[in-house]
C-alpha cells in the first residue's frame, strides 16, 4: 500500500487529483499486451467473418440479394411499389415521378421491373406507372381466367379507372405494346400519346427468328432449365446486362416454375390473334414507334408497317439493340420519348 504524507501547503485541488490517481487502475504491461491481442483477434474475426457471411447470403440466398438490389434500384429511379384491386383482380404496380401520367405495359413472361431502368430518366418529367399485368409478376394469376389481348385491354382500363386516370400517355413493349395499341384503338379519348417499343402482332411483317424457331417446334421464351435462361438472354439482348451467376440461377428457377402458366397465357394469346397494323390503322393518336434493329423476336420491318398506317407516327430504329430497348439502352430510349413529347423543349404533345 502506498504511503503518503501531506505537504504543509496542500490545497483541495491537489487532494482531489491525488485521490483520483490512487483510484485509477495501475498499468500492467503484460495485461495490456493480452488485451491488445484480444482486440486484434476480434478485429481479424470480424474482417474474415463478415465477408464470409455476405458470401453465404450471396450464394445461398440469391432471392434476398436480388430483392435488396431491386429496392435500391427503385429508390434510384424514384419509384415505389403499390397495389390496387381492379376488375376483380389485385394488381401490383410501380409509381413515381411528377407531371402527366404515363402507363407502361411489359411484355410476355416479363414484369413491371422491365421499366425501372428507363424510369430513372422519366420520373423527373412524368408520373410513371408500371403495373404487373394480370397473370404476371406479383399480380393475380387466375388459371381460370383468359389472357387474350382483348381481355388484358379491359383489365388495363379497369386499372386506369381505379387510379382515376382520365387521360394519360400509354406505352408498351412486345406483348405490352400490342395491348397498348389495342387500348388506344378501343379508348382513343383516354390516350394522349402512344409509345410502342417493338410491339408484337404485326402480322404482315417479315418472319422473325423466333417465328422460324416456333415453326420448328422450339420456343426460347419457355424456360426449362438454367441453360434455357442463358439462351433467352442471348436471344433478347445484343448487349446483355451483367447478372451474377447465383442471381441468374435464381431467375432461371423462377422461369421454370412460371413456364406452365406462361404456356397457358401463350395459348390464350394465340387462340385470339390480333393484327396490330389493322387495329391501329388510321388511329390519330400521336405515336412513337421504337424498334431495335437487331430484334430477333419481332422483325424490325414491323416498324415501317405501323408507321405507314398511323397518320401521326414517328419511327425510330435503334442500331445494335435487341428486343427490349428500355432495358438495353435506357438513357437513349428515354431521350427519344422526351424529345417526342417535346418536354426538353418546354412543350408537350397530346396536351
Amino acid at each position: 500500500m502506498r504511503r503518503w504524507a501531506a505537504p504543509a501547503e496542500l490545497t483541495r485541488r491537489d487532494l482531489r487529483c491525488y485521490l483520483r490517481s490512487m483510484n485509477a487502475p495501475q498499468s500492467h504491461p503484460a495485461s495490456a499486451r493480452v488485451s491488445m491481442k484480444n482486440r486484434t483477434r476480434l478485429l481479424l474475426f470480424v474482417l474474415l467473418a463478415v465477408p464470409a457471411l455476405l458470401a453465404a447470403v450471396y450464394f445461398l440466398l440469391p432471392g434476398v440479394v436480388l430483392t435488396l438490389a431491386q429496392r435500391a434500384e427503385l429508390r434510384g429511379a424514384g419509384l415505389e411499389q403499390h397495389g390496387i384491386d381492379a376488375a376483380g383482380l389485385h394488381i401490383e404496380y410501380l409509381s413515381g415521378g411528377r407531371g402527366d401520367a404515363i402507363v407502361l405495359l411489359h411484355g410476355f413472361s416479363a414484369d413491371k421491373s422491365n421499366w425501372v431502368r428507363v424510369a430513372k430518366y422519366l420520373t423527373p418529367h412524368l408520373r410513371v406507372i408500371a403495373p404487373d399485368l394480370p397473370g404476371f409478376g406479383d399480380s393475380t394469376r387466375d388459371p381460370n381466367a383468359r389472357y387474350a389481348i382483348s381481355d388484358q385491354v379491359e383489365r388495363v382500363h379497369a386499372f386506369a379507372q381505379a387510379l382515376r386516370l382520365d387521360s394519360f400517355h400509354l406505352g408498351g413493349n412486345s406483348m405490352g405494346g400490342t395491348i397498348a395499341g389495342a387500348y388506344a384503338a378501343r379508348f382513343p379519348h383516354e390516350v394522349k400519346t402512344l409509345w410502342l417499343l417493338a410491339p408484337g402482332g404485326v402480322r404482315s411483317a417479315e418472319p422473325s427468328e423466333l417465328q422460324e424457331l416456333m415453326a420448328r417446334g422450339e420456343n426460347p421464351l419457355f424456360i426449362r432449365d438454367a441453360d434455357g435462361f442463358e439462351r433467352l438472354l442471348d436471344f433478347v439482348f445484343v448487349e446483355r446486362p451483367y447478372i451474377p451467376r447465383p442471381i441468374a440461377r435464381y431467375l432461371a428457377e423462377q422461369g421454370v416454375r412460371n413456364r406452365p402458366f406462361n404456356e397457358k397465357i401463350s395459348a390464350d394469346l394465340n387462340g385470339d390473334p390480333l393484327a396490330l397494323e389493322a387495329t391501329v390503322k388510321g388511329l390519330s393518336v400521336p405515336a412513337l414507334i421504337v424498334w431495335g434493329a437487331r430484334d430477333r423476336l419481332v422483325h424490325v420491318s414491323g416498324a415501317g408497317i405501323l408507321g405507314s398506317v398511323m397518320p401521326d407516327a414517328k419511327v425510330v430504329v435503334m442500331p445494335n439493340v435487341g428486343h427490349i430497348p428500355m432495358v438495353e439502352k435506357p438513357a437513349e430510349t428515354a431521350a427519344e420519348l422526351l424529345r417526342f413529347l417535346g418536354i426538353a423543349a418546354g412543350t408537350e404533345r397530346g396536351a
